[in-house]
């Protein structure tokens, strides 16, 4: 056996597959930095392969279309999240809403432009559900294990956990035309909602002043 021919065949072969890997990355990148300017619509396949210098038929050595390049983007984007909310509720003994409140918050302003695509009014649904699960899910998770103390009787987690998604996918929507407050100060807006509530004036007509009531 000539284990010196066989020894450059994997040596090519390693060297072939890192070229790849590497395209594919510079592929994902340049997407990411045409979706945040033109948005999802109004990017081609063109502005992408422009964007990593690379030919058409490259692209399509690696992904089928523009939707795939897209979902991959926001796959890693979403797991990454899931994987902090998760490693959250798992680490943290009390307080696990604010702790997990406060990493989506601070995932999704770092990562706010494929957010912005993925949540805008012109995304398809499919992605905003997508989105919206993975934030419910950690919030549910984090109910449940208050639920096993013997708190929330009378609640339903699923749609507590929906109604609170709510709450946050707006306050990721924010970010899309302002960049303050930042995730912190957003988390803890939202906290301050979740833990007090509303002023009364707001659901009493009678504390309300004449020019404002109904």
């Amino acid at each position: 056996m000539n284990y010196s021919s066989k020894g450059d065949s994997n040596a090519r072969q390693h060297r072939g597959a890192k070229r790849r890997a590497r395209t594919r990355a510079e592929l994902l990148a340049a997407a990411r930095r045409v979706f945040a300017k033109k948005g999802f619509h109004d990017t081609s396949i063109l502005d992408i392969t422009e964007a990593a210098d690379v030919g058409v038929g490259t692209f399509y050595l690696h992904f089928r279309d523009k939707d795939e390049i897209f979902n991959t983007l926001i796959d890693e984007v979403l797991q990454i999240l899931e994987e902090q909310v998760i490693s959250e509720v798992r680490s943290s003994e009390a307080a696990t809403l604010p702790v997990i409140v406060r990493s989506i918050f601070r995932h999704a302003y770092a990562e706010r432009d494929l957010f912005s695509i993925a949540l805008t009014s012109g995304a398809q649904v499919s992605r905003t559900i997508r989105v919206e699960d993975t934030i419910a899910q950690g919030l549910t998770r984090a109910f449940e294990r208050v639920t096993e103390t013997g708190q929330l009787q009378g609640y339903d987690v699923f749609l507590l956990a929906r109604l609170v998604t709510g709450v946050i996918a707006q306050g990721i929507i924010w970010w899309f035309e302002q960049d303050d407050p930042g995730p912190d100060e957003m988390a803890e807006s939202v906290l301050h909602l979740l833990a007090h509530g509303l002023p009364a004036a707001l659901f009493n007509e009678h504390l309300l002043p004449p020019d404002t009531a109904p």
